[in-house]
């Protein structure tokens, strides 16, 4: 059985142990080629070391290649299937390959600020509308509010960005969560500009963390 670590564009093999210490290799006569270990079975959950060991791999590939990550369940049963695989998807690996070369990837997390305490509520003589309806106008400025923020996050750090993947909304109220593509050339320029965001965002709070190999914007693993 084969764990596949990454497509790269190189043959060149990182110089680190795989999974419980494997010898690595690569697999393709040219452009893609994968990066895997061989093992006699792999249990059906990695265990934390294991996905240390596979970030190892990835890591160390892309200080020698571009590469797309794949993601820790990427197991094939063997080089036949793989070899099956990176030829019906070639054209599909060389373009994501082409679309990361030269970047990595940036997370930003932020905390939106808390609202400040409605100055409109039922109790003010002039409101005509029940506790109900102020929930729903307090709920609806609130959206607006953060909306507004998020904005101001996201767009300086896009354009700053090749492409940027936003996290689900709604998981968690006030959390604003984004991968970005960034030239490599790009990141200091990127940290600075989060950096200034976070300055200016009051009672919130952003951090930046990577560069990470560009794992938010490849396919997850070959099918």
């Amino acid at each position: 059985m084969l764990h596949v670590y990454a497509i790269a564009d190189s043959p060149a093999s990182p110089e680190v142990a795989g999974l419980e210490g494997a010898d690595l290799r690569v697999v393709g006569d040219e452009l893609p080629f994968a990066v895997i270990s061989e093992h006699d079975r792999l249990p059906s959950e990695l265990s934390e070391e294991d996905l240390w060991a596979h970030e190892a791999v990835v890591e160390a590939s892309m200080d020698r290649a571009t590469v797309l990550p794949m993601r820790f369940d990427g197991a094939i049963a063997d080089e036949a299937e793989l070899r099956r695989i990176l030829e019906r998807r070639r054209d599909e690996f060389k373009t994501l390959l082409g679309a990361v070369r030269g970047a990595v990837e940036l997370g930003v997390r932020a905390q939106l600020p808390d609202d400040e305490k409605d100055e409109t509520s039922s109790d003010d003589p002039g409101w005509g509308g029940g506790p109900g309806t102020a929930y729903l106008l307090a709920r609806g400025r609130h959206s607006r509010r953060a909306a507004d923020t998020v904005t101001r996050i996201h767009e300086p750090l896009a354009a700053l960005s090749r492409q940027s993947r936003r996290g689900a909304i709604g998981l968690r109220p006030g959390l604003f969560k984004a991968a970005y593509l960034v030239d490599r050339d790009r990141v200091d320029a990127f940290r600075a500009q989060v950096d200034v965001l976070d300055s200016e965002l009051g009672n919130g709070r952003i951090v930046c963390t990577g560069p990470w190999p560009p794992y938010g914007f490849c396919s997850e693993k070959p099918e």
